[in-house]
């Protein structure tokens, strides 16, 4: 009985390790053409403002995701707490970046990368 559920836990890692690899292929692709399509409405500056603050949200989402697959993958489906607290911190920071001058935003981001890296902190104090 445990054979069986040790060879089925290896049949889902591996399923789990192929899901994560199509979901990068897929990631990479659309955002090619994403962007490809993105470019005839750069015609004038605000466009092309709009354009630059969406060309760094979406490739810090595509780090992002696609350092998440890899760290998956490098580790056989396992993610570390630490590197999921960093992407929180960037998918906050991001925000930031986002967010168009609406202050109550603002402070709720900064309060919760304030809280993010203390748990970080703490994180490493007791994983000595």
């Amino acid at each position: 009985m445990y054979k069986l559920a040790a060879n089925f836990s290896h049949i889902l890692r591996l399923c789990t390790i192929g899901a994560l690899a199509i979901l990068g292929i897929l990631l990479t692709i659309i955002l090619f053409t994403e962007t490809f399509s993105l470019i005839p409405l750069m015609q004038d500056g605000i466009r092309i403002m709009l354009f630059l603050r969406f060309w760094i949200v979406l490739l810090s989402f595509f780090f992002s995701f696609m350092t998440m697959i890899i760290a998956a993958l490098k580790h056989h489906g396992r993610i570390a707490v630490d590197f999921l607290l960093s992407l929180g911190i960037m998918a906050l920071i991001r925000g930031l970046i986002a967010a168009h001058g609406q202050p109550y935003e603002i402070l709720t981001n900064s309060i919760a990368i304030l809280l993010l890296i203390i748990g970080m902190v703490i994180l490493k104090h007791f994983m000595k």
